[in-house]
């Protein structure tokens, strides 16, 4: 019994150590800082969002073919700091720092830059079912409202959203991934109504990035310090899946597949991984 139980021991501390090893199957070198990443289904392709370095107007948005080739590297240019991506109706929006922009998915013509007043550093952005867009700004503590005139206006402005990062917008909730300032950032969810906001998290996890669903009631979450990626359901029981290094960012699964595809900030590379 006594070697069972050891035996059993050294299984479990092989798999936890085995998860946090896991290795990308698809490593894609060539970017500049990638902050963010989504897939266009009609296109075919990877839209990358790159900060690149310090100089005016250096990000730009690449390419990638769906076999994970880079297709243009610098594909959409003029921008500062771009990070948040969302693919809504025939458009690409963008976040770049206080500005949402709108790209031509079929040229990657800059449409239009619209500011956010009083913004400071926005970053991930969602839709809902009636189109509108909510953007999260992470040193405001504040989560943005576009409705679907394109009219933007505060809809949350509060510390309890502790730094929000990744949004995630269901019929009734807005799921955040919040990067923490005291203490580690939690899970949280924030009623449409009522803007009622409540911890999912049992405890603060790291500075969170991206958000991913997975079923109405589950979600990947990436904790951009560590590169844990974790697994965690509305009722607050979290598994960590897989760790990658320190700078996963925004987060991308694709449910067909059952691939999380991360943009990786400090390696300047996309990494592909298989979650089956």
């Amino acid at each position: 019994m006594k070697y069972f139980v050891i035996s059993l021991l050294l299984g479990l501390f092989i798999q936890a150590n085995a998860q946090k090893t896991k290795k990308p199957y698809k490593q894609l070198q060539g970017f500049h800082h990638p902050e963010s990443v989504v897939f266009d289904e009609q296109q075919k392709v990877y839209y990358v969002s790159n900060m690149a370095g310090k100089e005016e107007q250096d990000g730009f948005i690449s390419k990638v073919s769906e076999n994970g080739e880079i297709l243009d590297t610098i594909w959409a240019k003029g921008l500062q700091d771009p990070k948040g991506l969302l693919l809504h109706g025939d458009k690409l929006f963008v976040t770049d720092i206080s500005f949402l922009v709108e790209i031509d998915p079929a040229s990657g013509d800059i449409i239009s830059k619209t500011e956010v007043e009083n913004a400071k550093s926005l970053n991930d952005i969602a839709a809902d079912q009636e189109g509108n867009i909510y953007i999260s700004d992470l040193v405001g503590n504040i989560i943005y409202k576009r409705d679907v005139s394109g009219n933007i206006s505060e809809w949350l402005n509060t510390q309890e959203l502790e730094r929000p990062n990744g949004l995630l917008v269901s019929e009734d909730k807005i799921f955040v991934a919040s990067w923490g300032k005291d203490e580690p950032g939690h899970l949280l969810q924030v009623d449409r109504k009522s803007k009622e906001i409540k911890k999912i998290s049992p405890k603060g996890i790291g500075n969170l990035d991206g958000i991913q669903k997975i079923a109405p009631d589950s979600f990947y979450v990436s904790d951009w310090a560590t590169g844990d990626i974790y697994r965690i359901n509305t009722n607050g029981r979290m598994e960590k899946v897989l760790r990658s290094e320190k700078s996963s960012g925004d987060i991308l699964f694709l449910k067909g597949t059952e691939e999380l595809v991360l943009p990786m900030n400090h390696q300047n590379a996309i990494w592909w991984y298989r979650l089956n």
